[in-house]
């Protein structure tokens, strides 16, 4: 009997390896292995979903192309994908496909728990509004009202301007030497040393970049009014809401049925560097399953968390203090990222890091709500994409958005050229070698990372059929590039030459 479950985990990894490696495989070809590998899963584990009567609340069609699409998306690859659905805040579809462990072939299912990363920032920004309902927090006092070794300089930063990345304060993965301090098991003390002597990037208020290092401050916070550890916080709100799997989870503990994280080098899955969880913290550090994210839409869409005016305020646009008479406006709330989806309104949160990576997103007018959950690859694409697929399906939108190849006139290629930053790097714009129809070309200096973006409308251009970036002007100039993928808002990238 042994031997035939050692033959049998030999033959699953075989085929997890034949699935990364395959770079460019044909549709038929990624068909045939995931069959092979979801037969092989019914024989282990009996099943690889939930029970029909959870699933068959939507129509059959739709089941089959979420099938289709996760399949699809294992091949890229993937390890282990977990996708939940829920219309009008209830769950009608979860389901699990690949692995949660390569090493010991676990099937990923729903009850799979994920490491969420920066959905974390979308919890701890209700929190914090929570606590304000209570009367315990002022989002327009000073951070050093809370905690007052918070290293502002002797600047006046708000816990708002630490919920929407306008503190200016450095973040702690911008140094040389994040990935090494990742590794270790950090005190706030000690988290807080890593910056206090970094210049601050601008005046509080007056520009974006997103800042890991203040919403680390903001879980100091929560922890400070609420007198006991953000970890044990969290874990009572969130078994008060019915999430039973979700808590702010490190390397030491112990969490049931957590998947393993991977990432992919030269095609092949390899074990992602070891992280503490600790730098994260309230940050990122919150682990949950697909299923669960979806019980924390519905608790915040339904005032079970905060109220109506809260919620309204986490989605509401940044105005920043940048010397414009309306003042810039960049679709980043207070913890939530926000968009359109071919005119469907949607907000959400990514995650990504210790090769997992994850997507939430609610399309309030549509009461739809779509979780992603990825093993593998610290990068937020794949979980994006996915979940912009399933979104398309769900609300009748072509599958594909079809791109437009409009002329560039000559003065708009002038003025959008140019270098544009953000703590994602920066990115070159430049007009290309075309003599005549010239378009706006791109590139990551340093990098053998360029290409061309087609226009689509007078200072909006796409990058790829999921991604867009927008320029925003000032009297004329631009001084924004802000990049959206999904439909959701992801990056600002602050003009600086």
């Amino acid at each position: 009997m042994a031997a035939v479950k050692l033959a049998l985990l030999a033959i699953i990894l075989t085929l997890s390896s034949a699935l990364v490696q395959a770079q460019t495989p044909s549709a038929s070809r990624a068909v045939v292995h995931f069959e092979c590998g979801t037969r092989i899963l019914r024989v282990i584990h009996g099943r690889d979903a939930r029970a029909t009567s959870q699933t068959a609340r939507i129509p059959a069609s739709q089941i089959e192309r979420v099938d289709i699409l996760a399949k699809q998306a294992l091949v890229r690859p993937s390890a282990g994908i977990s996708i939940a659905v829920a219309r009008n805040g209830k769950i009608v579809f979860a389901r699990g496909y690949g692995f949660a462990n390569l090493e010991h072939a676990v099937p990923v299912t729903p009850d799979t728990v994920f490491h969420i990363a920066s959905i974390s920032k979308n919890i701890l920004a209700a929190i914090v509004l929570r606590l304000a309902g209570e009367g315990k927090i002022r989002i327009d006092d000073d951070v050093t009202k809370y905690v007052l070794e918070a290293p502002t300089h002797r600047r006046r930063v708000t816990v708002r301007q630490l919920l929407n990345h306008t503190s200016g304060i450095y973040s702690f993965t911008s140094l040389p030497d994040a990935e090494r301090n990742e590794r270790l098991d950090l005190t706030h003390v000690q988290v807080l040393g890593l910056i206090k002597d970094h210049p601050f990037d601008f005046e509080p208020g007056a520009s974006w970049r997103y800042d890991n290092s203040a919403f680390y401050l903001a879980g100091m916070i929560v922890e400070r009014v609420t007198k006991q550890e953000y970890g044990r916080y969290v874990r009572e709100l969130f078994k008060s809401l019915g999430m039973n799997s979700a808590s702010l989870c490190d390397a030491r503990m112990v969490v049931p049925r957590l998947a393993s994280g991977y990432e992919v080098e030269g095609g092949a899955f390899v074990n992602a560097s070891f992280i503490s969880w600790k730098l994260p913290f309230a940050a990122g550090a919150v682990c949950a399953t697909a299923e669960d994210l979806l019980k924390w839409q519905s608790a915040l869409d339904s005032g079970r968390v905060l109220n109506a005016s809260s919620l309204e305020l986490m989605r509401t646009p940044t105005k920043l203090n940048d010397h414009r008479s309306d003042g810039t406006l960049i679709d980043y709330g207070l913890g939530t990222r926000i968009g359109s989806l071919d005119g469907h309104r949607v907000f959400g949160q990514t995650g990504c890091g210790g090769g997992f990576n994850a997507v939430l997103e609610t399309f309030p007018d549509d009461h739809l709500t779509i979780g992603v959950l990825m093993n593998s690859r610290s990068e937020a694409r794949p979980s994006l994409a996915l979940g912009e697929s399933i979104a398309r399906m769900m609300l009748a939108l072509p599958e594909r958005k079809t791109l437009r190849d409009l002329p560039v006139p000559k003065e708009e290629l002038a003025a959008l050229s140019g270098t544009y930053d953000s703590d994602e790097g920066r990115v070159e714009n430049f007009a290309g070698p075309e003599d005549q129809n010239a378009k706006l070309h791109y590139r990551l200096p340093g990098t053998k990372i360029e290409g061309v973006m087609l226009r689509q409308a007078p200072n909006i251009y796409a990058v790829n059929e999921n991604t867009e970036v927008h320029f925003l002007l000032r009297s004329g100039h631009p001084t924004w590039a802000v990049v959206y993928t999904g439909g959701l808002m992801m990056d600002a990238k602050l003009r600086v030459k």
